[in-house]
């Protein structure tokens, strides 16, 4: 009967607080709300414009004890997630936005729907943004597609538009991902570095294809599959097998016969020059 009355009492501030010139803040301390589904209606409903965030966490302290502990919000857990049979797209949080602003002072709202940031001050690692898709269906063929992210970027409309680039960093990207340093920062000696690290773990029968990268086209043709841009000294070596890997497949110890003509070849652009890096079928491998 407690929380019943704490609950209306909570949604009276509220109501109160968006339609009189009060400037209190409603607050429930020490409490759990419980908000009881009634059919067409909203839970929480929030209008009107906002001066300061419509949710506000920052004065929060959580007392962290695991993926199953305090969180600021959570739906389920790792051993008992959020069910669900339906089969729409339906998800569990949608964020649509849009802007109509003439020029980019890059400040606007809509600029980054979602943005997650995260410091570490000591020894604790850090991962602002992380996904898990799990397939479990052991009857039946399965899932045809299992993606722990998608990231799409597009000119959507005909007419659309998409400016010169004025730097590096302009353009249309499905995804942009860096590393950096400043001046007088360490990596340990045996550290690793990589703006992209791709791993293949599939212990299981493969009976389809499987790659490191699989790449697509439609449309018309890209310039290149890889465009290579710098503004320090470029990159040591095209390709790197460490003591795991250079004596691995795909490496081969079969050398091109003598004055044996290549069969084919990879043609490659060096700063708008054309050219070819020759290949040999086995035939003409010694």
């Amino acid at each position: 009967m407690k929380k019943i009355i704490l609950f209306f009492v909570l949604i009276l501030s509220f109501i109160l607080a968006q339609t009189t010139t009060e400037t209190s803040t409603p607050s429930v301390s020490n409490e759990t709300v419980t908000v009881t589904d009634v059919a067409g209606v909203t839970g929480f409903d929030f209008q009107g414009s906002y001066t300061n965030a419509a949710i506000d966490f920052t004065d929060v302290t959580l007392n962290h004890s695991g993926s199953s502990g305090p969180v600021l919000i959570r739906a389920g857990t790792y051993g008992s997630p959020v069910s669900s049979s339906d089969p729409h797209q339906s998800g569990m949080i949608r964020l649509y936005g849009s802007n109509d602003a003439a020029t980019d002072d890059g400040t606007g709202f809509y600029d980054r729907i979602i943005f997650a940031y995260a410091r570490t001050d000591k020894a604790k690692s850090i991962f602002p943004i992380a996904g898990l898709a799990e397939v479990r269906t052991t009857t039946g063929a399965g899932p045809v597609a299992a993606q722990a992210g998608q990231f799409i970027a597009g000119l959507h409309t005909s007419g659309a538009k998409l400016a010169a680039t004025a730097s590096a960093t302009d353009g249309m990207f499905g995804l942009w991902t860096k590393v950096y340093s400043v001046t007088g920062s360490v990596a340990a000696a045996t550290s690793r570095v990589a703006p992209i690290w791709i791993d293949n773990q599939m212990s299981g029968t493969v009976s389809g294809e499987e790659y490191g990268i699989f790449a697509t086209t439609g449309g018309t043709r890209p310039d290149a599959f890889i465009g290579f841009e710098t503004t320090s000294s470029g990159w040591d070596y095209m390709w790197y097998f460490d003591e795991t890997a250079y004596d691995q497949a795909p490496i081969s110890n079969l050398g091109a016969k003598n004055e044996v003509n290549s069969d084919k070849s990879i043609k490659i652009d060096l700063n708008g020059t054309a050219y070819y890096i020759p290949i040999f079928v086995v035939s003409n491998m010694e």
